[in-house]
């Protein structure tokens, strides 16, 4: 098992689902690399959605990370509220991203999404 979500570190519980348009972010050449300042500890797909896969870059291999039942009971709450509306039915999320929720990294994250959005009509 991963050392990163074993159940007796702490660092699980800082752990929250943000969609992928938070995660990530083009480049000037149309490339697409991590938001700087957001850490990352892994993916959750809707057809897989009973592991941890590593956030790669896109259509990149992916790898095996940890089992969804060593995630806090908030945080699977957290995905499956991603990935379902208030009726239970499907929505069109196919991933959610776990991200450590550090103030001063988030925040300045949070920022940069609000920025680039701003003239879009999209909220962060």
């Amino acid at each position: 098992m991963s050392s990163i979500y074993s159940k007796n570190f702490k660092t699980l519980s800082g752990v929250t689902v943000v969609p992928s348009n938070y995660v990530w972010v083009q480049n000037k050449n149309n490339t697409f690399s991590i938001r700087p300042g957001v850490i990352v500890l892994g993916k959750v797909e809707s057809a897989f959605s009973n592991f941890v896969l590593k956030a790669n870059k896109p259509n990149k291999k992916t790898s095996y990370v940890e089992d969804v039942c060593a995630l806090p009971q908030r945080t699977k709450n957290e995905i499956i509220n991603h990935f379902f509306d208030k009726k239970g039915k499907r929505n069109k999320n196919t991933v959610a991203y776990l991200v450590r929720t550090d103030k001063a990294a988030n925040q300045l994250a949070l920022q940069n999404l609000a920025k680039s959005q701003k003239g879009k009509g999209v909220k962060p």
